[in-house]
């Protein structure tokens, strides 16, 4: 069976099983019905790898065997199935009268264009970022290797252990059934669009409209680090989307759906320490909506969330700390110390990601566009109202122009804030390109910025009104919530901002209601789909090519040989390109590497099978290549037999060595 083969059956068995009993636990709108799917289907993978895990057993047939078993347990009753297909009936038909709003499918084809483009780059190209190569890809490679999910007792990167497990598990079901990584981006591409599905189902359970809920999702799907994620072998869509899963079903009055979140949230918890900010917003929306089954929606939650802790205690039990060694920066004491660090982070959403140079122009070039659409789409108005309408559409689609203005003088305001009050040590600018678009860098965009402002005043509005509830304007200041958490207990970060997908999406679920004033959500679809795109094809790690209004457009990373791809971002590309060219992709190699050293790059797109060198060992049976890499040489490498040469080459500075002999 073909790794394709493999994987599509794995995900058929999955989905058969989770529509099957999501349908059963009943939740009521669609998209709980889909989130509980996904809650159900990502339970069960967990489950059958620990299962499997415990017997060493984590291979291609055994998994499948697994998968099946469950599925088959699950259908053997089979009352329910019309249910299933009622739902997808129901979506269906909800979201094509939905994208009867011209607002609606405009921003639907441009998230699906680039959504498109996500997984193609995904499943064609390498991954190249550095911490999906040093932590999510080795870690999973490790789990390959041992058959097996655990706490792999090795030097190779001892930190990486202590990492929630639930994000690599996905990864390593990919890579067992598909037989390497070339499908490793599906998990978070799958992220991708259950994130969007959580949003509209957020949405719904505030009370706004099926247009409204799907016109807020696809803002959110616009924003430019949750799209460049969905490429990606990294997990911060994945534990979003679990969390804002939790957040939907939550708000869902279906009798399972409070079990449902609690699931979701486990698998949070489970996945990312950054889950944990998580819970206070799930407890206070388990609290806030509606008051029937209250007690089972509390209990969700704080069952979920000790549940998914578990690897906590495992790293209690094996590094003798709940952490086990997380790789903290100092944290600096005092609450001048915090909001400074609010403030900074606060700042980092004024950002123009990919629109450096004369690209920042297009934001002008989208304005007029929109300019001429609206009013000739307009033309049965009046002239007035029509020109006004287009003119102000327009104009708010223009306003990403004066981000790097705008970005500059809060830069200064923030140095003469802390000059003000005497403290000059916080006085800091705080720095990094704010055109710079990358997965791990990049925040929400100007249409982020924009919203996170404006959305709460809009949420305050309606909710007075009485069009959603006040839980609805409380989310919106989720991301407040979340970056003050963030600044009272961990050390400041410039890429931090993918830690706030969660509460960015659940902010967005009121996002909708400025489809009520039409120029408007123009203008915002317009800056939308310019920052997408902009963000997407100028992807600093991973560009186009395609040539925009800078000139000259980068090297397109399609063309880019995989060699110098990922060798750049791991500073080893003579290392890799002399493996790809003179190991066979079947081969085993041997290993003596460092905490420091990206051991994953050297197993290939197929993922050759390896041994790690402890210093004591003179040979690797079975292997028939071992390299050694300059810093476990420095450290006290192992000393091969005489049943090895070595290569006259030091690609890097690593040592090669190619078998000569059967053995010592």
């Amino acid at each position: 069976m073909t790794g394709a083969l493999a994987l599509v059956a794995g995900a058929v068995l999955l989905a058969a099983g989770s529509l099957r009993l999501s349908a059963q636990m009943a939740p009521r709108s669609t998209a709980s019905f889909v989130l509980g799917a996904y809650v159900i289907a990502w339970a069960q993978l967990v489950g059958v790898l620990w299962v499997l895990s415990l017997l060493g057993r984590v291979t291609r047939w055994a998994l499948l065997a697994g998968l099946a078993a469950v599925c088959v347990a699950i259908l053997i009753d089979r009352r329910g199935w019309s249910d299933v297909a009622a739902r997808f009936r129901d979506g269906a038909s909800a979201l094509r009268r939905s994208l009867e709003d011209p607002l609606c499918a405009v921003l639907g084809v441009a998230v699906l264009v680039a959504f498109g483009y996500a997984v193609v780059l995904g499943l064609s190209t390498p991954q190249n970022d550095f911490d999906t190569i040093v932590d999510h890809l080795w870690r999973a490679a490790v789990w390959r290797e041992n058959e097996a999910v655990g706490y792999p007792r090795c030097d190779c990167a001892p930190y990486v252990n202590a990492y929630p497990p639930h994000g690599e598990m996905g990864v390593l079901a990919t890579t067992v059934l598909g037989g390497g990584d070339r499908y490793v981006a599906l998990v978070q591409a799958s992220a991708f669009v259950a994130l969007a599905a959580g949003v509209t189902g957020v949405a719904r359970g505030l009370g706004l409209s099926r247009r409204e809920a799907l016109l807020g999702a696809l803002l959110v799907a616009t924003l430019p680090v949750i799209a460049l994620q969905a490429s990606t072998a990294q997990n911060d869509l994945v534990v979003a989307s679990f969390l804002v899963a939790a957040a939907a079903l939550l708000l869902d009055t279906g009798r399972g759906a409070p079990w449902l979140a609690g699931g979701a949230t486990a698998l949070a918890v489970g996945t990312k320490v950054t889950a944990v900010f998580g819970i206070p917003i799930l407890l206070v929306v388990a609290f806030l909506a509606a008051s029937a089954r209250r007690g089972q929606r509390l209990t969700g939650v704080l069952v979920g969330a000790a549940a998914g802790a578990y690897w906590y205690v495992v790293n209690w039990v094996e590094a003798g700390s709940w952490d086990a060694g997380f790789p903290y920066e100092e944290v600096e004491p005092g609450v001048a110390a915090a909001i400074a660090r609010g403030l900074r982070s606060a700042v980092q959403l004024v950002e123009l990601p990919g629109a450096a140079g004369r690209d920042r122009w297009l934001y002008l070039i989208a304005a007029a566009v929109l300019l001429v659409g609206l009013a000739i789409a307009y033309r049965r108005r009046s002239r007035t109202a029509a020109l006004g309408s287009a003119a102000g559409a327009a104009l708010i689609a223009a306003l990403p122009v004066l981000t790097p203005d705008v970005r500059r003088y809060i830069d200064e305001a923030y140095v003469e804030l802390w000059r003000a009050v005497g403290r000059d040590d916080l006085a800091v600018t705080v720095g990094r390109d704010i055109t710079r678009s990358a997965s791990n860098v990049t925040w929400y965009g100007p249409l982020g910025a924009l919203l996170v402002v404006a959305g709460i005043a809009l949420a305050v509005i309606a909710a007075r009104r009485g069009i959603v509830p006040w839980l609805g304007a409380l989310l919106t200041l989720a991301p407040v919530y979340w970056i003050a958490a963030m600044s009272a207990v961990l050390f400041y970060q410039d890429a931090a901002g993918r830690f706030l997908m969660a509460p960015m999406a659940l902010a967005g679920a009121t996002w909708g209601l400025v489809g009520r004033r039409r120029p408007v959500a123009w203008g915002l679809a317009g800056i939308a789909i310019t920052a997408l795109a902009l963000a997407v094809l100028n992807d600093s790690k991973r560009p186009s090519g395609l040539p925009l209004l800078e000139r000259p457009a980068p090297e397109s990373y399609w063309a880019t040989p995989r060699w110098r791809a990922v060798g750049s971002e791991v500073h080893v590309p003579e290392l890799i390109r002399f493996v790809d060219e003179r190991v066979a992709d079947d081969a085993r190699i041997a290993l003596a590497i460092t905490a420091s050293d990206p051991g994953y790059v050297l197993l290939g797109p197929r993922l050759r099978r390896f041994d790690l060198l402890s210093a004591q060992a003179s040979d690797a049976p079975g292997a028939s290549w071992a390299f050694l890499s300059p810093l476990s040489r420095a450290s006290g490498a192992p000393r091969l037999c005489g049943a090895w040469e070595r290569s006259q080459e030091a690609p890097n500075g690593w040592a090669a060595y190619r078998r000569v002999r059967p053995r010592c």
